[in-house]
């Protein structure tokens, strides 16, 4: 139960909620960060100071730079029950952005699964193979189970991901509904 009165505290601040977001899809430099919750240097080294303290993540310096990471497997399991039925508002089920799993190369290392905080994946246990439970959970434009699967078994089906992505942009108007949603922030 204490566990659980942590997590609910630090995540009831909204600039530690989207940090915590972020680091659901991976270990990230406090640079990147800052950029993707659009606070102060200051403001984002407070929040981490807190989640660090709640035991809700870890750091680690590398020269100049730190990493963070989710070092609760509690916040996972939590929050990969969130409700991932929608991106920038849009039905997830319009949008064909999930990873396969090559079964030939998977050498069953669990890394995606450690990896993703959406739930994406599962393991089966008679094969010794990773497999894709949660398709729509998966976060449209993040590949990072991709990148550090050590066997490169796991795909997408966008070639260009880059141009895929531009594109939802556009059919969608996501540029209007991203001015829109700062301007509730109250950024200008």
């Amino acid at each position: 139960m204490k566990d659980m009165l942590k997590i609910f505290k630090a995540l009831s601040d909204g600039t530690r909620l989207r940090i915590v977001e972020f680091l659901l899809q991976g270990e990230r430099c406090v640079c990147d960060i800052v950029s993707h919750v659009k606070r102060a240097q200051s403001t984002v080294s407070i929040q981490l100071s807190k989640l660090e303290n709640l035991g809700i993540v870890e750091s680690r310096r590398e020269g100049k730079s730190v990493y963070y990471r989710i070092s609760n497997p509690a916040v996972k399991k939590l929050l990969s029950r969130a409700d991932f039925s929608k991106w920038m508002g849009i039905d997830r089920k319009k949008i064909e952005w999930y990873p396969i799993v090559d079964e030939k190369n998977c050498v069953g290392c669990g890394m995606c699964i450690l990896i993703c905080g959406r739930n994406v994946f599962g393991y089966d246990a008679e094969k010794r193979k990773s497999m894709v439970v949660n398709p729509y959970n998966c976060m449209v434009g993040c590949d990072n189970c991709s990148v550090y699967c050590p066997a490169n078994a796991i795909s997408f089906p966008q070639e260009n991901r880059r141009e895929f992505i531009q594109s939802l942009i556009r059919k969608y108007d996501l540029l209007s509904k991203a001015r829109e949603n700062l301007k509730h922030m109250g950024v200008r």
